[in-house]
């Protein structure tokens, strides 16, 4: 990326399909999972919509996406603020270290300041030291455990 070709965050648009299928295969790649088409199909479609909560935005330079962040925003029982999880963030591998990723965080939490929202949050693999080393100058980790019950 040269400064001619400056960083922006945005909301999906219908024309960032192709990419964002190419993204979200290479981001289940990476955490060795796969989903039905129509799984996929359904998530574009909420942050194409999008559904109520669901806020997708992409980041890009010089018209090339470089990566896309899925958040949910809901309801907590703890404050009548709502609360937002950032639920998948993906960076293209050639793109990493230019910034998109801290982009698409700083324009998540830009929008709940503007909104109001009480907290964004979010979640990642205690050895993913790539997205740690960002995330650990962005926001500080807390000592809660994480369950997972699968129904």
């Amino acid at each position: 990326m040269n400064a001619k070709e400056l960083l922006r965050t945005r909301p999906f648009a219908a024309s960032d399909r192709a990419a964002w299928d190419a993204m979200w295969a290479s981001y289940l790649t990476f955490y060795e999972t796969s989903l039905p088409s129509e799984t996929s199909a359904g998530t574009w479609a909420r942050f194409l919509a999008p559904a109520p909560g669901h806020i997708g935005l992409i980041a890009e330079a010089g018209g090339a996406p470089l990566g896309f962040a899925h958040a949910i925003l809901h309801a907590g029982t703890w404050s009548p603020k709502p609360v937002c999880y950032l639920e998948d963030l993906y960076v293209k591998e050639e793109a990493r270290g230019r910034g998109a990723g801290r982009a698409l965080i700083e324009a998540l939490a830009a929008k709940g300041r503007a909104e109001g929202w009480l907290r964004l949050y979010w979640q990642t693999d205690r050895d993913n030291a790539t997205a740690r080393a960002l995330y650990d100058k962005l926001a500080e980790t807390r000592n809660w455990v994480r369950y997972d019950l699968d129904l």
